[in-house]
């Protein structure tokens, strides 16, 4: 990667809101997420508000960037566009772009856009940003504040959306040398519709005469159109010696659960 495609690796989940600290100063940002689904002509609107912080004048820059998720889930920002195939970054307007914040004080900024004429139905995004920039001459106190608050711009674009995806692979582990037991394992969920899919499901645990012996949660995950997500597996689980059927099952929105199927040892 160049030094102008500098990426910045965010150590989240899920996209909501992301915070840097800024002293003792508390400001805050609302909402944490916007979502628009484009009317006629692809035009779209809203604002987010800005809260300043209780005793001191802070200087304030608002930009969107570019960002997904790698295969593991963290979130990636990039500060070169082009980057994300499905950004909407290009589309995006905020106003004002820097302004000064006084203490106590709310500030609404505009946030608007219009969807380019022939763009396929499906989910778009980015990520604003306000950021707060060392204002010496204002402070009250000589305390220098920095840092950004952020949260993600979901673009909607009407049309036919259906959401499919597949688990293309799965594998399981247990361990019993440690004090607790443990049944580990990966799910690789690819979504290959063109929708934000959220999937949520189980792992099935059961004998090789079909009987269900127990049932492990599967983490939620947030997985972008056309990307691959890899969900990570960890439970206590105390099975005896044998062979189990893992059945693992996601519901992702679609017209049937996706499944994958695995035969494991306990020794």
């Amino acid at each position: 990667m160049s030094s102008g495609a500098r990426r910045i690796i965010l150590l989240t989940l899920v996209v909501g809101i992301f915070t840097m600290p800024v002293g003792a100063a508390s400001v805050a940002v609302s909402p944490p997420r916007l979502t628009f689904t484009p009317g006629p002509g692809g035009y779209f609107e809203g604002e987010i508000e800005v809260y300043g912080a209780k005793d001191k004048d802070i200087r304030v820059k608002t930009y969107f960037l570019d960002w997904d998720f790698d295969p593991s889930g963290n979130v990636q920002f990039y500060s070169e566009q082009d980057r994300v195939q499905r950004s909407a970054t290009a589309w995006l307007q905020l106003e004002p772009k820097e302004f000064l914040l006084p203490a106590k004080v709310k500030k609404h900024v505009k946030v608007w856009g219009r969807v380019p004429v022939g763009t396929e139905p499906g989910d778009y995004w980015s990520m604003f940003f306000v950021e707060f920039i060392p204002f010496s001459g204002l402070q009250t106190s000589g305390v220098k504040i920095s840092g950004r608050v952020g949260g993600s711009v979901t673009i909607t674009v009407p049309g036919m959306i259906v959401p499919t995806g597949r688990i293309s692979s799965f594998t399981i582990t247990y361990k019993t040398e440690e004090e607790n037991p443990e049944l580990g394992g990966k799910i690789i969920f690819e979504n290959t519709g063109n929708g934000i899919l959220e999937p949520t499901g189980r792992l099935e645990i059961k004998d090789l005469q079909n009987k269900l012996i127990g049932t492990v949660p599967i983490p939620p995950a947030k997985i972008l159109p056309g990307a691959k997500r890899e969900i990570e597996l960890r439970h206590t689980l105390t099975l005896e010696q044998g062979k189990y059927i893992a059945i693992a099952l996601l519901d992702y929105g679609g017209e049937k659960l996706a499944g994958y199927q695995r035969i494991f040892e306990v020794k």
